[in-house]
């Protein structure tokens, strides 16, 4: 096999508050999948502030795992809950080096496999540098999605407002697994400032405006037990949107 001298470099953040349990059934199948790929790919935990019980689980993962994959770097942990948004920018400003940010959640609703299926679309894609690449949960004849009933609801609802006061060419906003190329978050990361759960929405505006591609790619998505977004939650996202929108309108 003939090596790329320039092979595509990844940083891949895994925002975690409180998900030690769902971690820990994720990240060891994660990390195989990557060392079985020929990716060039730096893994790191965003701890958001955690409570004890769950930080004691990231590092007897840790012990678990560093010493098998040398790509995976010690956890980067935030002093308190400052939300996931805050979380994801916290690990791509200490990626910075790599030449392509992602996020995935760490709950696994997107399995390793396709996280590298996706990983390896981005790295022999010639338009790349300049493309934003969302993970939907789309079906199609290479995906499946498995959601409960309650949630898709909520999802179906949260789609019709978003669709409503932002237009983007992407259909599921809120999939958790995107990546972008490094240059754009360094040119955007000042103004990329919402912390909460609507921060995608946030990324995708500020992406749409610097003329980035969007592209969505559908992967296979199971939903899991043990989640955040609950009712409570799902209500204040529809609020946070209302806000984003309201400030982002006076920056026009």
């Amino acid at each position: 096999m003939i090596q790329d001298p320039n092979p595509k470099t990844f940083y891949l953040a895994l925002p975690c508050y409180n998900e030690g349990e769902r971690l820990a059934q994720f990240l060891p199948g994660l990390c195989t999948a990557i060392m079985k790929s020929n990716l060039s790919v730096q893994v790191q935990i965003i701890d958001d502030g955690s409570d004890f019980l769950n930080q004691g689980l990231y590092r007897q993962l840790m012990e678990m795992l560093d010493s098998t994959f040398p790509f995976l770097k010690q956890p980067l942990t935030l002093d308190r809950n400052l939300g996931k948004g805050s979380t994801v920018y916290a690990g791509w400003e200490a990626g910075k080096s790599a030449d392509f940010l992602a996020f995935a959640d760490a709950d696994g609703a997107v399995g390793p496999d396709e996280v590298v299926r996706v990983l390896t679309q981005i790295r022999d894609d010639p338009e790349a540098d300049n493309t934003l690449y969302a993970a939907s949960r789309i079906e199609n004849s290479h995906t499946e999605v498995h959601r409960r009933a309650i949630r898709n609801i909520g999802g179906l609802s949260f789609r019709w407002l978003r669709k409503r006061l932002f237009s983007f060419p992407i259909q599921d906003t809120q999939c958790g697994f995107k990546v972008v190329p490094t240059p754009f978050f360094q040119k955007q990361k000042e103004q990329l400032t919402e912390p909460g759960f609507a921060f995608d929405i946030e990324l995708l505006y500020r992406a749409q405006k610097a003329g980035l591609s969007m592209r969505e790619v559908p992967v296979t998505w199971t939903d899991k037990k043990g989640g955040h977004m609950n009712f409570l939650n799902s209500a204040g996202l529809f609020k946070d949107l209302m806000r984003l929108k309201s400030r982002l309108d006076k920056e026009i």
